[in-house]
């Protein structure tokens, strides 16, 4: 059975959503209240929101941050590269 691309990426989202919940609750379950820290991004259209607190909570802002550029800059480059795509289809036709 051959998967499709959009197809194979949902399935690879959904394995890595699943993956990080576990990490997630087996983390919430190993260490002491007093131990966690947390941080995390929202993203409301194309605004980030970064969060975090803890002992840990600048450094975790900071890799919310870095993540947010990141996503920022990959979705600038899929939205630049289908615009070529489509102009370069329109001049052929």
């Amino acid at each position: 059975m051959e998967r499709s691309a959009p197809g194979l990426l949902m399935l690879i989202g959904m394995i890595l959503c699943l993956i990080g919940f576990t990490v997630f609750l087996a983390g919430a379950f190993m260490l002491s209240p007093g131990d966690v820290s947390a941080g995390g991004v929202i993203f409301i259209g194309p605004f980030p929101i970064v969060f975090g607190s803890g002992q840990y909570g600048s450094q975790l802002i900071w890799l919310g941050l870095a993540i947010a550029l990141i996503m920022i800059l990959a979705s600038y480059l899929m939205i630049s590269q289908r615009r070529r795509t489509e102009s370069s289809y329109a001049k052929g036709s």
